[in-house]
Protein backbone atom coordinates (compact mmCIF):
# COMPACT_ATOMS: atom_id res chain seq x y z
CA UNK A 1 0.00 0.00 0.00
CA UNK A 2 1.25 3.50 -1.21
CA UNK A 3 1.15 5.83 1.49
CA UNK A 4 0.35 9.52 -0.02
CA UNK A 5 2.48 12.22 0.21
CA UNK A 6 2.31 15.00 3.42
CA UNK A 7 0.76 18.02 2.47
CA UNK A 8 2.52 20.92 2.52
CA UNK A 9 1.75 23.09 5.27
CA UNK A 10 -0.35 26.05 4.11
CA UNK A 11 1.39 29.32 4.29
CA UNK A 12 5.09 27.83 4.26
CA UNK A 13 6.73 30.30 1.93
CA UNK A 14 4.92 33.18 3.27
CA UNK A 15 6.63 31.89 6.63
CA UNK A 16 10.25 32.17 4.92
CA UNK A 17 12.58 34.34 7.18
CA UNK A 18 13.03 37.91 5.47
CA UNK A 19 16.53 37.62 4.86
CA UNK A 20 16.16 34.22 2.94
CA UNK A 21 13.05 35.84 0.59
CA UNK A 22 15.05 38.85 0.24
CA UNK A 23 18.25 36.30 -1.15
CA UNK A 24 15.20 34.48 -3.74
CA UNK A 25 14.14 38.00 -5.16
CA UNK A 26 17.89 39.18 -5.24
CA UNK A 27 18.54 36.16 -8.29
CA UNK A 28 15.31 37.24 -10.08
CA UNK A 29 15.08 39.71 -13.01
CA UNK A 30 12.55 42.28 -13.12
CA UNK A 31 10.04 40.68 -14.16
CA UNK A 32 10.18 37.40 -12.24
CA UNK A 33 10.62 39.94 -9.14
CA UNK A 34 7.69 42.09 -10.48
CA UNK A 35 5.57 38.53 -10.40
CA UNK A 36 6.56 37.31 -7.36
CA UNK A 37 5.86 40.47 -5.14
CA UNK A 38 1.99 39.85 -6.05
CA UNK A 39 2.23 36.16 -4.30
CA UNK A 40 2.01 37.66 -0.48
CA UNK A 41 2.52 40.77 1.68
CA UNK A 42 5.60 39.32 2.80
CA UNK A 43 6.90 38.50 -0.75
CA UNK A 44 6.24 42.05 -1.85
CA UNK A 45 7.62 43.35 1.15
CA UNK A 46 10.95 41.48 0.33
CA UNK A 47 10.55 42.15 -3.30
CA UNK A 48 10.73 45.75 -2.56
CA UNK A 49 14.02 45.32 -0.99
CA UNK A 50 16.35 48.37 -1.75
CA UNK A 51 19.39 45.66 -2.27
CA UNK A 52 17.09 43.79 -4.95
CA UNK A 53 16.45 46.98 -7.01
CA UNK A 54 20.10 48.23 -7.08
CA UNK A 55 21.12 45.01 -8.38
CA UNK A 56 19.01 45.09 -11.40
CA UNK A 57 19.34 49.21 -11.78
CA UNK A 58 23.61 48.10 -11.55
CA UNK A 59 23.05 45.60 -14.45
CA UNK A 60 20.66 47.77 -16.42
CA UNK A 61 22.59 50.63 -16.30
CA UNK A 62 25.94 50.36 -14.87
CA UNK A 63 26.91 53.86 -15.96
CA UNK A 64 23.90 55.96 -14.16
CA UNK A 65 24.60 53.97 -11.46
CA UNK A 66 27.28 55.83 -9.33
CA UNK A 67 25.20 58.84 -9.96
CA UNK A 68 21.87 56.91 -9.27
CA UNK A 69 23.53 55.51 -5.79
CA UNK A 70 23.36 59.35 -4.26
CA UNK A 71 20.02 60.19 -4.97
CA UNK A 72 19.00 56.59 -4.29
CA UNK A 73 19.10 58.02 -0.03
CA UNK A 74 16.79 59.77 -0.80
CA UNK A 75 14.08 58.00 -3.14
CA UNK A 76 15.15 54.18 -2.80
CA UNK A 77 16.66 52.20 -5.56
CA UNK A 78 13.02 51.06 -6.50
CA UNK A 79 12.14 54.48 -7.32
CA UNK A 80 14.85 55.07 -9.17
CA UNK A 81 14.27 52.12 -11.34
CA UNK A 82 10.95 52.82 -12.12
CA UNK A 83 11.90 56.36 -13.24
CA UNK A 84 14.57 55.44 -15.44
CA UNK A 85 12.78 53.05 -16.93
CA UNK A 86 9.65 55.34 -17.64
CA UNK A 87 12.54 57.64 -19.05
CA UNK A 88 14.08 54.62 -21.89
CA UNK A 89 10.84 54.16 -22.85
CA UNK A 90 9.50 57.54 -23.65
CA UNK A 91 13.16 58.37 -25.58
CA UNK A 92 12.98 55.05 -27.50
CA UNK A 93 9.26 55.43 -28.31
CA UNK A 94 10.35 59.26 -29.56
CA UNK A 95 12.76 57.28 -32.24
CA UNK A 96 9.87 54.59 -32.91
CA UNK A 97 7.53 57.28 -34.46
CA UNK A 98 10.02 58.56 -35.95
CA UNK A 99 10.77 55.28 -38.06
CA UNK A 100 6.95 55.49 -38.20
CA UNK A 101 6.18 58.66 -39.64
CA UNK A 102 9.16 57.84 -41.86
CA UNK A 103 7.69 54.76 -43.41
CA UNK A 104 6.44 54.75 -47.12
CA UNK A 105 4.36 51.92 -48.21
CA UNK A 106 6.29 50.23 -45.33
CA UNK A 107 9.62 51.29 -47.05
CA UNK A 108 12.08 53.26 -45.20
CA UNK A 109 15.00 55.41 -46.83
CA UNK A 110 18.73 54.52 -46.12
CA UNK A 111 18.77 58.20 -44.58
CA UNK A 112 15.89 57.60 -42.03
CA UNK A 113 17.24 53.94 -40.94
CA UNK A 114 20.67 55.43 -40.36
CA UNK A 115 19.37 58.61 -38.43
CA UNK A 116 16.92 56.40 -35.88
CA UNK A 117 20.55 54.71 -35.27
CA UNK A 118 22.19 58.02 -34.24
CA UNK A 119 19.48 58.97 -32.54
CA UNK A 120 19.78 55.71 -30.17
CA UNK A 121 23.35 56.41 -29.61
CA UNK A 122 21.92 60.10 -28.18
CA UNK A 123 19.92 58.32 -25.75
CA UNK A 124 22.24 58.38 -22.14
CA UNK A 125 22.91 55.10 -20.80
CA UNK A 126 21.04 52.80 -22.75
CA UNK A 127 21.55 49.67 -23.13
CA UNK A 128 20.54 46.15 -24.50
CA UNK A 129 18.32 44.84 -22.10
CA UNK A 130 16.04 48.39 -22.91
CA UNK A 131 16.71 46.86 -27.07
CA UNK A 132 14.68 44.09 -25.56
CA UNK A 133 12.33 45.58 -23.36
CA UNK A 134 11.14 48.31 -25.89
CA UNK A 135 12.65 47.32 -29.42
CA UNK A 136 12.42 43.72 -30.23
CA UNK A 137 8.85 43.74 -29.22
CA UNK A 138 6.33 42.07 -31.05
CA UNK A 139 3.72 45.06 -31.09
CA UNK A 140 6.62 46.71 -33.43
CA UNK A 141 7.10 45.83 -37.25
CA UNK A 142 10.24 44.01 -38.28
CA UNK A 143 12.39 47.18 -39.75
CA UNK A 144 11.97 48.31 -35.79
CA UNK A 145 13.40 44.65 -35.01
CA UNK A 146 16.17 45.20 -37.27
CA UNK A 147 16.98 48.79 -35.80
CA UNK A 148 17.42 47.25 -32.36
CA UNK A 149 19.48 44.57 -34.00
CA UNK A 150 21.44 46.58 -35.81
CA UNK A 151 22.17 48.99 -32.37
CA UNK A 152 22.96 46.45 -30.54
CA UNK A 153 25.75 44.77 -32.80
CA UNK A 154 27.40 47.77 -33.94
CA UNK A 155 27.31 50.43 -31.04
CA UNK A 156 26.33 48.50 -28.35
CA UNK A 157 29.23 45.86 -29.26
CA UNK A 158 26.99 43.03 -28.02
CA UNK A 159 27.98 39.40 -29.72
CA UNK A 160 25.93 38.21 -32.36
CA UNK A 161 25.20 34.92 -30.89
CA UNK A 162 23.91 37.12 -27.83
CA UNK A 163 21.42 39.19 -29.78
CA UNK A 164 19.87 35.82 -31.24
CA UNK A 165 19.48 34.39 -27.89
CA UNK A 166 17.37 37.74 -27.24
CA UNK A 167 15.51 37.64 -30.58
CA UNK A 168 14.42 34.23 -29.92
CA UNK A 169 13.34 34.91 -26.66
CA UNK A 170 11.45 37.74 -27.71
CA UNK A 171 9.63 35.66 -30.41
CA UNK A 172 10.83 37.42 -33.04
CA UNK A 173 13.99 35.69 -34.73
CA UNK A 174 12.10 34.10 -37.83
CA UNK A 175 10.34 38.14 -38.93
CA UNK A 176 12.31 38.87 -42.52
CA UNK A 177 13.32 42.46 -43.79
CA UNK A 178 13.58 42.73 -47.70
CA UNK A 179 16.48 44.98 -48.80
CA UNK A 180 16.62 46.50 -51.72
CA UNK A 181 19.50 47.88 -53.35
CA UNK A 182 19.76 50.30 -56.26
CA UNK A 183 23.30 50.74 -57.29
CA UNK A 184 23.76 53.74 -59.49
CA UNK A 185 25.22 52.80 -63.04
CA UNK A 186 29.02 54.23 -62.95
CA UNK A 187 30.28 56.07 -65.85
CA UNK A 188 32.74 54.23 -68.22
CA UNK A 189 34.19 56.16 -70.78
CA UNK A 190 31.90 58.47 -71.51
CA UNK A 191 28.98 56.26 -70.64
CA UNK A 192 26.52 55.72 -68.28
CA UNK A 193 26.52 52.25 -67.11
CA UNK A 194 22.97 51.12 -66.36
CA UNK A 195 21.61 51.16 -62.24
CA UNK A 196 21.59 47.66 -60.78
CA UNK A 197 18.67 46.73 -58.67
CA UNK A 198 19.49 43.68 -55.99
CA UNK A 199 16.87 43.02 -53.69
CA UNK A 200 17.42 40.34 -50.66
CA UNK A 201 15.34 38.48 -48.44
CA UNK A 202 16.32 37.75 -45.17
CA UNK A 203 15.86 36.84 -41.48
CA UNK A 204 16.60 38.93 -38.35
CA UNK A 205 18.15 35.71 -37.06
CA UNK A 206 20.38 35.03 -40.29
CA UNK A 207 21.49 38.64 -39.60
CA UNK A 208 23.23 37.47 -36.41
CA UNK A 209 25.12 34.93 -38.68
CA UNK A 210 27.77 35.01 -40.66
CA UNK A 211 26.03 34.85 -43.48
CA UNK A 212 24.42 38.44 -42.36
CA UNK A 213 27.01 40.69 -41.95
CA UNK A 214 27.64 41.46 -45.69
CA UNK A 215 23.43 42.57 -45.35
CA UNK A 216 24.21 44.81 -42.02
CA UNK A 217 27.48 46.02 -43.99
CA UNK A 218 25.57 47.43 -46.53
CA UNK A 219 23.08 48.67 -43.86
CA UNK A 220 25.83 50.68 -42.24
CA UNK A 221 27.21 52.09 -45.59
CA UNK A 222 23.98 53.59 -46.39
CA UNK A 223 24.02 55.71 -48.91
CA UNK A 224 27.27 56.65 -49.42
CA UNK A 225 27.72 53.35 -52.22
CA UNK A 226 24.28 52.41 -52.42
CA UNK A 227 20.99 53.57 -52.23
CA UNK A 228 18.58 51.28 -50.12
CA UNK A 229 15.11 50.88 -49.20
CA UNK A 230 13.52 48.13 -46.23
CA UNK A 231 10.53 47.15 -46.02
CA UNK A 232 9.09 44.16 -44.29
CA UNK A 233 8.13 41.27 -46.63
CA UNK A 234 4.27 41.16 -46.60
CA UNK A 235 4.03 37.29 -45.72
CA UNK A 236 5.54 38.11 -42.65
CA UNK A 237 3.37 40.88 -41.86
CA UNK A 238 1.04 39.05 -40.31
CA UNK A 239 3.33 37.59 -38.11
Amino acid sequence: MELSPAPVPAGRWADLPEDIAVAVASRLQEADVCALGGCSRSWRTACDADCVWERLFRCRWPAAAAEAAVASRVQGWKALYMNQHRRMAVAISNVVEFVGSSLNNGSLESEYYLKAIADLALIADIGFLDVQFFLFSRNHSAIINLIGLHYSISSLHVPPTEVSKALQACQVAGRKVCVNLLKLGRWFYGFRLRDEHESRKISLNELTMSEGAEVLAILNRGAVHEVFRLRVSLADMDK
